[in-house]
């Protein structure tokens, strides 16, 4: 089980249970206290921060820091800016942020918050965040979704914080909420007796086992995350499945159509969602910063190129192209291959992640009944 190297603490919450949880588990490790929780408090009292230099070796470096502070804003929506990319809104659920002690080679949250954010942070405050939950769900009377692995791992860090343990039963409680549960982890044991009442809706993010090894450094393995998935499905939890981001190197196909194989023989997944290998604009551009020293991938993802042209985006600077992809007629062939072989063993629904109109139009997906494993019902984006 992870544990950090380091511990910084905002004084706030310095007696929270979520905080005495991590200090009893972790005694043993160096912690500090500040007084605020600004990038620069929490870099500033790091002793593991002093060495490193170059972005890459920040962004590891903080892998190793848990900084734990309040609830925060925890609660708020995401909606993608550039609506030329197919992405419904989403209600996000902030327990982690800042992302996790994975070293997935691509992750996005390299960019978004590379050297200025290096640390993991956790928020406490479990009331105060609860009640941010009721405050939004008694807005409607529709059932709502809030996803809690859009910046962070949900359960990498469960064996620390407890926080799918407080919060599944909670779900569990409420008329119209529902958590969303994105992972890379097996550590679910401690969720597998809980009460959740078909409220908490668990995915994997799988990939085929050799991109796993070599590029989701630290991650559980793909034969790992199945038999975790198959723990969960057999406590009742629904479970679907992110296969994302697909990475075409040689023999991919076949390799691509075993990893399929693999996962419909030990699960039912009632969702899949796919995703090709991809990038922001300023992540594409600092590839050779930001990249471990994998030079397959770079090599890999060399001839990419924008998704779209430059246009105007509400809340950008500059024009947007949104991501940097492989060609569209290469993602078609990718997303209809794993589509061919999802469906000879099950009619589960099929989304696209963050995908131009065009690419799900050429596999057959109907936008206006956007089924990605991120919401509970539909979507019409059409």
């Amino acid at each position: 089980m992870w544990k950090p190297r380091e511990i910084i603490i905002n004084r706030k919450v310095e007696h929270d249970p979520v905080t005495s949880r991590i200090r009893s588990l972790c005694t043993d490790i160096p912690t500090k206290f500040i007084d605020d929780s600004k990038s620069k408090t929490v870099v500033s009292a790091s002793d593991i921060l002093v060495g490193p230099e170059t972005m890459l070796e920040k962004v590891l470096a903080g892998k190793q820091i848990l900084h734990i502070t309040s609830a925060g804003p925890a609660v708020d929506t995401f909606t993608m800016p550039d609506e030329r990319m197919m992405c419904p809104e989403f209600e996000r659920l902030k327990l982690a942020s800042n992302g996790c002690f994975y070293q997935c080679d691509w992750c996005y949250l390299k960019l978004t918050y590379r050297a200025a954010f290096p640390f993991i942070t956790v928020h406490t405050e479990y009331d105060k965040i609860q009640e941010q939950l009721r405050k939004r769900l008694a807005k409607t009377t529709e059932k709502v979704i809030f996803n809690s692995g859009e910046l962070a791992d949900s359960l990498a860090m469960e064996h620390l914080t407890g926080a799918a343990r407080e919060f599944i039963p909670w779900f569990a409680q409420t008329e119209n909420g529902y958590l969303y549960m994105l992972t890379k982890s097996d550590n679910v044991d401690d969720i597998l007796d809980l009460g959740h009442n078909g409220h908490t809706i668990v995915a994997w993010s799988m990939n085929n086992s050799e991109v796993s090894r070599r590029f989701e450094i630290g991650a559980p393995t793909f034969e790992r995350r199945l038999r975790a998935a198959r723990k969960v499905q057999e406590a009742g939890y629904p479970v679907r499945i992110r296969i994302d981001p697909i990475v075409p190197g040689p023999g991919w196909r076949e390799a691509y159509a075993e990893t399929v194989e693999k996962i419909f023989d030990e699960v039912s997944p009632e969702r899949v969602t796919l995703g090709t290998l991809r990038f922001e604009e300023g992540f594409y551009k600092m590839r050779n910063s930001i990249f471990s020293t994998r030079e397959e991938l770079r090599d890999m993802v060399e001839g990419m190129e924008p998704m779209f042209s430059p246009r105007s985006v509400p809340g950008r600077k500059r024009p947007a192209v949104g991501k940097y992809s492989f060609p569209a007629s290469e993602r078609v062939e990718i997303f209809q291959h794993l589509m061919g072989e999802i469906r000879k063993r099950s009619d589960c629904t099929i989304a696209l992640c963050k995908e131009d109109r065009t690419i799900w139009e050429a596999v057959g997906l109907n936008l206006s009944r956007c089924s990605c494993v991120c919401q509970l019902d539909y979507v019409d984006m059409g």
